[in-house]
């Protein structure tokens, strides 16, 4: 890429080379950084595909965010079968037992209503001790305009 001149699209190609370095695996944890968090300044996940050993061995987190004892768990259409809907039960758990939340977003939180999305998790940091503010997107409508209503 730095060889070429004019590359089409050389911004979208260089974000996500970056976020593929840190960790990012899925379409669906590309949109969380780029649709929620990054748009509205929520704190950036302290890393990503992070392993926790656990009782059945060693499994991989989505975005974890250590400082707030955080873990956001991006669910694909893979977790709709009932065996993987029971190990998420089971990881979700065992997040509980340790002191951390584990919410579960979907294509829709992220894709389709990103900002909502942005307003809740802010609440969610907040809660676990993050002192920053959400601001809103280049979107009229950001919910996130709401913060000093909602929090």
């Amino acid at each position: 890429m730095q060889r070429r001149g004019r590359l089409r699209r050389r911004v979208l190609l260089t974000d996500l080379l970056a976020d593929l370095e840190r960790g990012t695996h899925s379409v669906l944890e590309h949109g969380y950084l780029t649709r929620v968090v990054r748009p509205h300044r929520l704190p950036e996940p302290t890393s990503q595909q992070a392993p926790v050993v656990a009782a059945d061995g060693r499994q991989y987190r989505d975005a974890e965010h250590a400082d707030l004892d955080a873990v956001v768990e991006l669910d694909s259409r893979l977790h709709d079968e009932t065996e993987a809907r029971d190990d998420d039960a089971d990881r979700d758990l065992d997040d509980l037992a340790r002191g951390r939340v584990a919410p579960r977003l979907r294509y829709r939180q992220v894709f389709s209503t990103p900002c909502r999305t942005a307003l809740r998790m802010a609440a969610v940091f907040r809660d676990r001790g993050w002192e920053g503010t959400p601001v809103p997107c280049a979107s009229p409508a950001c919910e996130v305009r709401q913060w000093g209503d909602s929090s």
